[in-house]
């Protein structure tokens, strides 16, 4: 691939290109990813049924993916700590 510099006048200016990357670089740094984790959209939120999403930026906790993805104006912040997992273990192996 070949980059000729200088062939076309440009659309918007370098300086403002390079405004735009720097905020684009110092966003991607605060968007936390839909993780996959054991109990991800097996859990289910109270309030509007989705499931619940493990986030990263939250530890140890679900969120309702609603609101994870819509915020406040689709459900509430509600979260469900991950303490759970111990007991659900301690379920299991007491059944067996």
């Amino acid at each position: 691939m070949y980059i000729i510099e200088n062939t076309y006048e440009p659309v918007i200016s370098r300086d403002m290109f390079e405004v735009v990357q720097n905020l684009m670089k110092q966003r991607k740094k605060f968007i936390t990813a839909l993780k996959l984790h054991l109990f991800t959209n097996i859990l289910f939120c109270t309030n509007c049924g989705k499931g619940k999403w493990y986030r990263i930026n939250r530890p140890n906790s679900y969120i309702c993916g609603n609101y994870a993805r819509h915020g406040k104006k689709s459900c509430s912040a509600h979260t469900i700590k991950r303490i759970f997992k111990e007991t659900i273990l301690y379920d299991i192996k007491k059944t067996c």
